[in-house]
């Protein structure tokens, strides 16, 4: 395997940064291909941070050929900008912070604790947040469910409903709901027994004890994705809403079906059209203000710009932000309503902003 040399000097190299290690990337390379197959003209490469060398910015790892349609392996300088979509450690952050600036698409990473102690701070956001505490220590869920009667733990750099339980305050007891390999397991236990449990499976500080809202309609968890990126621009986008409804019994609603968004505000929730209209409007308000308020936390060049939010209405139809996946936020779930085109859109966006900040850094 040759260094690759740029034929065209004044042609951009867009990476995509996939994983930590060379065997992931090699298991994700062929999903892939949808983004790759939109750049607007630039070379495509894949890597891991296995595969940088940090001595010299060179990587060890794959380039597309839009000719052949596929990825081949290969070892390349550091791109002009950077998609990327894993978590990064402060460590790789300055890192890339010195070797590419601002020219990497979701340079930083957050925790959902760092998420709700930011936003929450302001005015415009802390009434669509459902109330949150970093778990420090187990009694802390006892005096929250005195308070509150159900409470959600979740691990605070979680993601796909992994880890999350379901605490219910009952007369003697505590109903705890706990996902386990794609299915929902329910424990009664008593005080000691919870503790025991929430000691065992939650490390102090990475949990967080949350507000539950109560999405079930007809005892199923309702939910819409709405996915937010940024154009050629550099102004945000929202692109389309999803809407994702659990199985029966679940505390989580990314395990069911997926439909298009702007009906199912209205018809899964039975809304009058109006009122959907409304929610949906103030869906989009509130991911563009808090999406550029989350890059104000990177106190210097932070750059997000792919992003997915999980938003929920109550049964009093109050619109609440419950999760901003900034970690490779999964739009092909679009694909899975039949909104191809939406998926699409993503991608090209994307890859129009890349190609943008790319060209910043080539030629300014």
């Amino acid at each position: 395997m040759s260094e690759r040399i740029r034929s065209d000097e004044n042609q951009v190299t867009i990476g995509l940064l996939v994983s930590r290690a060379n065997k992931k990337l090699r298991q994700r390379i062929l999903d892939l291909t949808d983004l790759a197959e939109c750049s607007i003209g630039g070379e495509v490469v894949a890597f891991s941070l296995k595969g940088i060398r940090k001595t010299t910015n060179v990587i060890n790892g794959y380039v597309y050929s839009t000719k052949e349609k596929n990825w081949n392996r290969s070892i390349f300088p550091m791109p002009d900008a950077i998609i990327n979509q894993i978590s990064l450690s402060h460590k790789w952050e300055r890192y890339f912070t010195k070797v590419v600036g601002e020219k990497m698409i979701n340079n930083f990473t957050f925790s959902k604790w760092e998420l709700y102690e930011w936003l929450s701070q302001h005015n415009n956001y802390h009434n669509y947040l459902p109330y949150t505490e970093r778990l420090d220590e187990p009694n802390k869920v006892l005096t929250f469910l005195q308070e509150k009667q159900e409470a959600y733990l979740k691990p605070i750099f979680g993601s796909y409903g992994k880890g999350i339980m379901k605490i219910t305050k009952q007369e003697d007891v505590f109903q705890v709901k706990v996902r386990s390999k794609k299915k929902v397991k329910t424990f009664y236990w008593n005080e000691k027994e919870l503790l025991l449990c929430i000691q065992k499976t939650c490390k102090p500080n990475t949990y967080i004890i949350q507000q539950v809202i109560d999405l079930y309609i007809r005892n199923r968890p309702i939910d819409f994705r709405l996915i937010t990126v940024k154009n050629g621009g550099g102004e945000w986008e929202n692109i389309g809403l999803l809407a994702r409804k659990g199985s029966e019994g679940e505390i989580v609603s990314n395990t069911g079906v997926v439909k298009a968004g702007n009906s199912g505000l209205q018809n899964l929730l039975s809304l009058p059209k109006w009122k959907a209209i409304e929610l949906r409007t103030k869906m989009s308000q509130l991911a563009v203000g808090m999406a550029q308020q989350m890059e104000k936390y990177k106190s210097e060049g932070g750059n997000l710009g792919n992003l997915g939010f999980d938003f929920a209405v109550d049964k009093n139809q109050n619109l609440w932000m419950i999760e901003m996946n900034h970690r490779n936020p999964r739009h092909q779930m679009a694909v899975d309503t039949g909104m191809h085109a939406m998926y699409v859109q993503a991608n090209q966006l994307m890859m129009e902003y890349a190609t943008s900040i790319a060209q910043q850094s080539s030629f300014e």
